[in-house]
């Protein structure tokens, strides 16, 4: 009977960290939530758990491997909340969709920069690549 309860009460507190975590990412990233992954904050598991109270493994451990579902019915990873590049990722997609001449990644690099955003050359080649882009002289 004993171990019993133990377990349920390890689950109700793993039921109340998990909601912890997500309302604190509601309010850190309000504006990623509703608008896109162009307005994802910068945020680390550790800034987190400063915010919850709780340490950086406790939210690790209680994040991996699950997912979330957004107002908008997309199912994504937690880990998405505390990916920052995600939101380069998305404007180098939009660059190359829209560009009328293959773009190099110097280029490419250059145009983020007149939107502020500083990044390196090899930095745009990584990320066109995890986004499965080919390279401008095969584009």
């Amino acid at each position: 009977m004993s171990r019993t309860k133990l377990f349920i009460s390890n689950v109700n507190q793993r039921r109340k960290t998990i909601h912890k975590i997500a309302s604190c990412l509601m309010d850190l990233q309000e504006g990623f939530i509703r608008n896109g992954v162009r307005h994802l904050k910068p945020l680390t598991r550790a800034m987190l758990a400063d915010h919850i109270g709780v340490h950086e493994s406790t939210v690790s451990r209680a994040t991996a491997g699950k997912f979330v579902m957004l107002p908008c019915r997309k199912v994504i990873p937690f880990s998405d909340f505390f990916t920052a590049s995600l939101s380069v990722k998305d404007v180098i997609k939009e660059i190359i969709t829209k560009e009328n001449q293959a773009l190099t990644d110097r280029q490419i690099g250059d145009r983020l920069r007149e939107r502020g955003i500083r990044v390196a050359r090899r930095t745009v080649a990584k990320y066109r690549a995890e986004l499965g882009i080919l390279p401008s002289t095969l584009r």
